[in-house]
Formats: C-alpha cells, sequence, structure tokens
C-alpha cells in the first residue's frame, strides 16, 4: 500500500473547520502595496483581515500563490517521511495559476504529484480534501481517489452576492458583466461559481437585500428534490448568515448548514461581507 499525502491550498479555508492536521496547506500570500505582506490565516486570520479592508476601503488587497521553492520543500519533506505520492487539491484554475505551477513543479521532485483542479474554492474544496484524507486513510492511492473528487466536482455549485464588486472588478475575477466601473460597482448581482470554475453573474441585482433573497431562491430552486450537503462561506457576515439560517430552517427543517469564513486570499476578491450559498449532491 502506498503512502499517500493529501495537500491543498489556503483557499480551501481548512483553518477554520476541524480538519486532520497532517494535511498540508500551501499557503497564498496577501499583499497590501509594496511593502506588507502576510501569509494566509498564519500572519492574517479572517477577524483581522475583514476589519482592516472596511476601516481602509481603497486599500485594495493583492495576492499571489505559494512559490515554487515552498512547494519543493514540502514535497521534499514528504518524500523524507515516507510518502510516496501527493495529491495536491487546489482552487479552481480559472481563478488562479496555482494548477499549472503545482503540475510544473512535479517534474522538479521525485515524490509524484498529482494536481487536481477542484473548479472551486471555499468549503466545496475543503470537502474535496476531507474526502481525499479519508480515502487515503482507508489505503486508496490517488489513481482510486480521482473519481470521487470528480464526482463531488461534477455535483456542487455555489451561488453568492457581494456587498461591494469593488474587489472582484478590481483583481480581474469577475466575467460577463457589462457597463462603467461606475455603474457595475452599484451592483448587488447573483454570482454563481458552476460547473467551469468561473465567476459568473446571473442576474443584476440593485441592493444586497434582494440579492440575498435571490440566492435563497436559487438554492431552493436546485435542492429541493436532492440530498445534498449545504454550506454557508462568508467574509465576516455574521449578520447575513443568521439569516439565511432561519431561512434555511423554514424550508429544510432537517438540514444541516455547514458555515465557514472565507479566508483572507478569498476574502481580498470577494471583499467585506461577501457571503455564498452553496451545495454538494450527495447519493
Amino acid at each position: 500500500m502506498k503512502k499517500v499525502a493529501i495537500l491543498t491550498c489556503s483557499n480551501a479555508g481548512l483553518d477554520y473547520l476541524d480538519y486532520p492536521k497532517d494535511i498540508r496547506i500551501l499557503r497564498s500570500m496577501i499583499h497590501f502595496g509594496a511593502d506588507e505582506s502576510y501569509n494566509d490565516f498564519v500572519d492574517m486570520d479572517a477577524k483581522t483581515f475583514y476589519t482592516r479592508i472596511l476601516e481602509k476601503p481603497n486599500d485594495i488587497p493583492k495576492t499571489s500563490y505559494v512559490s515554487i521553492g515552498t512547494m519543493i520543500e514540502n514535497f521534499e519533506a514528504l518524500e523524507k517521511e515516507g510518502y510516496e505520492e501527493a495529491l495536491v487539491i487546489v482552487i479552481s484554475s480559472e481563478l488562479s495559476g496555482l494548477y499549472d505551477a503545482v503540475v510544473r513543479t512535479a517534474s522538479e521532485v521525485k515524490i509524484k504529484v498529482t494536481a487536481f483542479d477542484s473548479k472551486t474554492l471555499a468549503y466545496s474544496e475543503a470537502y474535496m480534501v476531507l474526502e481525499a484524507h479519508r480515502l487515503a486513510e482507508e489505503g486508496k492511492n490517488v489513481k482510486e481517489i480521482l473519481p470521487y473528487l470528480e464526482k463531488i466536482r461534477d455535483h456542487d455549485e455555489v451561488f453568492f452576492a457581494v456587498d461591494t464588486l469593488l474587489y472582484l472588478v478590481k483583481n480581474g475575477r469577475l466575467s460577463k458583466l457589462s457597463g462603467t466601473l461606475g455603474t457595475m460597482l452599484q451592483l448587488k448581482p447573483l454570482l454563481v461559481l458552476g460547473d467551469n470554475g468561473k465567476v459568473e453573474t446571473l442576474e443584476k441585482i440593485r441592493t444586497t437585500k434582494k440579492a440575498h433573497v435571490r440566492v435563497l431562491e436559487k438554492y431552493i430552486e436546485a435542492t429541493k428534490d436532492k440530498n445534498v450537503i449545504t454550506y454557508i462561506s462568508h467574509a465576516h457576515a455574521d449578520e447575513y448568515v443568521d439569516w439565511f439560517l432561519d431561512e434555511l430552517k423554514k424550508v429544510f427543517p432537517n438540514r444541516e448548514v455547514v458555515v465557514a469564513y472565507l479566508t483572507p486570499v478569498v476574502g481580498a476578491h470577494a471583499g467585506p461581507k461577501a457571503l455564498g450559498l452553496g451545495y454538494i449532491e450527495i447519493d
């Protein structure tokens, strides 16, 4: 039986969940201007990050994925620990260059490295990581684990709303939204991260409340006849979370909902008070 290591990027937000600590997290960096850089979660956690960008909304953060050198160090350390394979589950390749970087790095180390494009982020990505770890603990190798991850990837979706489009626009992560910048920033649209791994606009909406109502309606429509894992990923938006939990309980009184923060490197693009309501369809 091969010893398989499971790795992911910090975009999955595992730090805000209970997770096995032998899962390695490749941490992205958050940058403010030219002089301030922080390791995601280690140097700056979600609450600190969102407080800062609310206080200084014009200080738009940038992000970068883990360096090639750090990845090589991780893979070499795993080899020394006796691992023969490494499975790296990463944020959607439509949102980051990390997937391609892992693929390139794989050729520079002895351990066999497989990159898996989750085509998502936040809890959906985290769920894939936790399932991959469970399967590896059961003795499955990477080739045997991949079909499980592909099934999850093909059966997940998240609808979300942001309080401001400023961060998505400035960081170039939003597609299919036309209009001048001034007009765009006044919108509170219904967004989706679907099967293609891109952030796209489903509807243009003028108020946060209406956007939240439509997020809820789209979720109910998509899941009413399905067995699903439900999750809320949010950017320090506790008051919004409470509303969603109350409304979900009215429609699906027996559904459990996983609630977790969007980690700073995701929040750098979504902005403060962003919230996503998602699901993973299960058998």
